[in-house]
């Protein structure tokens, strides 16, 4: 009888192990952008966690921001690369103008503003098509020196830096957006309850905007961002991360916006 009761309560203390292991494996710390994305203080590059640079090639200057260890362009790229354009909606320009840009008098201020605010609309297919190969050369020079497209994977990284592991995309979205809703008038627009988007948390600083994406005809869709990856999808089409409400993976239009990363401080073998 003793035995038995010995081997009962050896068999509830370890149950009671157990569970407190499990317990612990099972904690998981609340997201901080101050872990993530602190702004003070300096990267794995030696540099401000955020700041301006200077793209050498035209002169504009960027924001950018410093998440885990990537360093992002915190705005749309707006050099004029070949095969990219402003948004020549007349209807989309109007409406920014209306909505967001109360200091122009022209259509070509709020063009100017439009396009500096939400960048320009690119092609990395070859030829500047919709659909085909990626154009490396092209693809390996359009970002500033010293920056690159960033591949899927670096994409991934990025979404995966911004949630707790049983986070949902919506999560992610709401943290990647620009926390000023002005910018997301555009999208109340859309009559269709999902078809709109809503201004974020902005916690880490990357700023995203629904400069949306362009279309063969030039029409401008503006209910969700659209960022081009460097990496192909099928022999037709390359792989887009999109922020709407919601973060997705999907392939491109005619024309998306790019954000541009900073190289790796040792580069993949």
């Amino acid at each position: 009888m003793k035995q038995l009761i010995r081997k009962i309560l050896l068999l509830t203390i370890l149950l009671s192990l157990t569970a407190c292991i499990f317990d612990d494996e099972e904690e998981v710390e609340p997201w901080e952008a101050g872990k993530v994305c602190p702004a003070e203080g300096t990267n794995v590059y030696g540099m401000p966690n955020r700041g301006t640079f200077i793209d050498e090639r035209d002169g504009e200057v960027y924001r950018y921001t410093t998440i885990g260890d990537q360093v992002w362009m915190a705005e749309n790229l707006r050099y004029d690369a070949p095969y990219s354009t402003c948004s020549n909606d007349t209807s989309f320009i109007r409406q920014y103008c209306e909505l967001i840009e109360h200091n122009c008098e022209t259509m070509q201020c709020c063009k100017e503003s439009l396009c500096h605010n939400f960048g320009r609309y690119y092609s990395i297919i070859e030829g500047g098509g919709e659909f085909g190969l990626i154009d490396r050369t092209l693809a390996d020079t359009i970002c500033p020196k010293g920056w690159h497209i960033p591949t899927k994977k670096e994409w991934k990284t990025l979404e995966n830096a911004m949630k707790e592991p049983n986070e949902k995309k919506s999560d992610v979205a709401t943290r990647l957006k620009d926390a000023d809703s002005s910018f997301f008038f555009l999208s109340e627009l859309y009559l269709n309850e999902n078809g709109r988007t809503y201004a974020g948390t902005n916690n880490c600083a990357l700023s995203v905007l629904p400069s949306g994406f362009m279309y063969e005809s030039g029409k401008t869709e503006k209910f969700r961002a659209s960022f081009l990856t460097s990496t192909q999808k099928n022999n037709d089409f390359v792989y887009t991360f999109i922020v709407q409400n919601y973060t997705d993976y999907i392939s491109n239009y005619y024309r998306n916006s790019i954000r541009c990363v900073m190289d790796p401080v040792s580069p993949e073998l």
